[in-house]
């Protein structure tokens, strides 16, 4: 039976990095991989709250994380979130929901004993500027596409025609897995354009895997994509 190893952890110190930098001892590693596994639960729970305001259905209104970046420097904790989002109107705004953030994760250090008192936060909210070729923003694009009852495969030719003219991109592949438009039995099916080089450690891959909440259960939504 085939393995199969996480491509961004297998090319974690060739072409990227830890989502985290600190030092500690020992004796202390797992007390503060909890912490970190706290903050970036709060984080998504935040946004998510922030997109259930608003119209989930509706992509200009989405908000995605693409990535969470820890670091730390005696008891400073310094957070860079990398957002995408299509609605301009939202980074109007960073400055002000950088502070509504950091006092919200300061509640949480505050009143979890798992953090000590003297901690401090800072949080950075910059935009992502890879849009159409990020493996996240397009996995979210295609559950809001299932979720609004799009047939599968029109919602996957419409998302690989408009990712499939980036210049940068060299490969893209997606498979979705589940009851497919509603089948009594569920199946998988993928779809790629250019390569998708798994087992070149070089090879700039981007992976997110997902799942789309339908009225027949739950869809699993895996991306690769392989770029410049």
């Amino acid at each position: 039976m085939g393995q199969k190893v996480h491509p961004l952890g297998f090319r974690v110190n060739i072409n990227k990095n830890y989502h985290s930098n600190w030092f500690v001892k020992p004796s202390n590693y797992s007390l503060l991989l909890f912490q970190d596994h706290l903050i970036r639960e709060s984080i998504y729970n935040y946004f998510e709250l922030i997109n259930n305001s608003k119209n989930k259905k509706n992509l200009n209104d989405l908000i995605v994380i693409t990535n969470i970046y820890i670091s730390r420097k005696f008891d400073q904790i310094n957070i860079n979130i990398s957002i995408v989002s299509l609605n301009n109107e939202f980074f109007e705004i960073v400055h002000k929901l950088q502070k509504l953030l950091t006092i919200n994760l300061m509640k949480l250090v505050n009143n979890n004993r798992n953090f000590s008192n003297s901690s401090k936060i800072s949080v950075t909210l910059k935009e992502s500027s890879e849009i159409n070729v990020n493996a996240i923003f397009i996995a979210k694009c295609l559950i809001i596409d299932l979720e609004n009852r799009i047939p599968f495969r029109r919602a996957l030719k419409n998302i690989i025609g408009v990712v499939q003219k980036q210049k940068e991109l060299l490969g893209i592949k997606i498979r979705v897995s589940g009851r497919l438009n509603g089948i009594e039995m569920a199946r998988s099916e993928w779809v790629r354009k250019g390569r998708i080089p798994l087992q070149t450690l070089i090879a700039n891959i981007e992976y997110s895997n997902d799942f789309a909440h339908t009225k027949y259960g739950l869809l699993g939504i895996k991306v690769w994509i392989y770029k410049r």
